[in-house]
């Protein structure tokens, strides 16, 4: 069985989009689980009015992306776990797809689909391994988001340069005994680099990941440059990461280059918010 679990933050109007989109799509699918992170824009009894089939937890304080959905997958009852942001919605016949190929592979830990913009545009769902390297290569392809070559997967020996080291949790589906082996996500990470986290540590446990090009999702993604609290939580989680799963050199030129960065900020009063994480342990 599938549970489709979401996790939503005053994202009311998007979150009632996407269970609507689900609605039509009932036979295909177990259950919704919702885990609303302590939202103040009346998500929960949104939910709680309009969607009574599904299964709400709300939260009294934000735990952020990957502690709620890890509460999710506690409470779900299905073998296979679908990870969809409040702001995404599938295909007809999206989902069926991505479970036909965890069906077809058993060691494929999750099944990505294509993403796109809600316009049509296309949306990376993956990204290389997340590394000095990697987030080069990564700007630069960002600037070709458009071109449907930057989208294409690359033949596996150039998979350690430019290959899908991720995938994006805005919409992927899960094998809850790949998602549990690997203990769901690094609660130690509020939000952002999560799913990025979580891939690597799958790919360390042996087990394979993947897309499905004919299963299509839409996201609307809320901008790729996070601002205030969340350019502070993006660079804490990225310090997080390269501690984590980097080699020395590579956290010394990281913590280099925000140091310079940060001390040119132009915003004085988040200068001194993003300093002191580089004298965090």
């Amino acid at each position: 069985m599938i549970s489709i679990l979401i996790v939503n933050h005053d994202g009311r109007d998007h979150l009632q989009h996407c269970l609507k989109r689900l609605a039509g799509q009932r036979g295909s699918y177990g259950e919704i689980v919702v885990v609303d992170n302590a939202s103040t824009d009346g998500s929960a009894d949104m939910v709680r009015d309009s969607f009574p089939g599904c299964r709400l937890l709300a939260l009294e304080e934000n735990l952020g992306f990957g502690t709620a959905n890890n509460r999710a997958a506690a409470e779900a009852r299905g073998d296979r776990l679908l990870l969809l942001n409040s702001d995404a919605w599938l295909e007809d016949g999206a989902l069926a797809a991505l479970d036909a190929a965890l069906d077809a592979e058993p060691r494929l830990a999750l099944a990505a689909p294509r993403l796109l913009y809600p316009d049509g545009r296309l949306q990376f769902a993956w990204a290389p391994e997340t590394g000095v390297a990697g987030e080069a290569i990564q700007m630069l392809r960002n600037r070709f988001e458009s071109s449907r070559w930057a989208h294409r997967v690359p033949p596996r020996w150039l998979w350690p340069l430019w290959g899908p080291g991720w995938y994006s949790a805005a919409c992927v589906l899960m094998r809850r005994e790949a998602f549990e082996q690997v203990r769901g996500f690094d609660e130690g990470i509020f939000m952002y680099f999560e799913d990025v986290d979580l891939c690597v540590r799958l790919r360390h446990a042996g087990w394979r990941l993947g897309s499905v090009d004919s299963a299509v999702a839409y996201h609307v993604k809320g901008g790729s440059r996070p601002s205030g609290r969340g350019e502070v939580e993006y660079r804490r989680a990225q310090l997080y990461y390269y501690r984590k799963h980097r080699p020395a050199w590579e956290n010394r030129y990281l913590r280099s280059r925000m140091r310079g960065k940060f001390s040119r900020w132009p915003d004085a009063e988040l200068r001194p918010a993003l300093q002191e994480l580089l004298r965090e342990p």
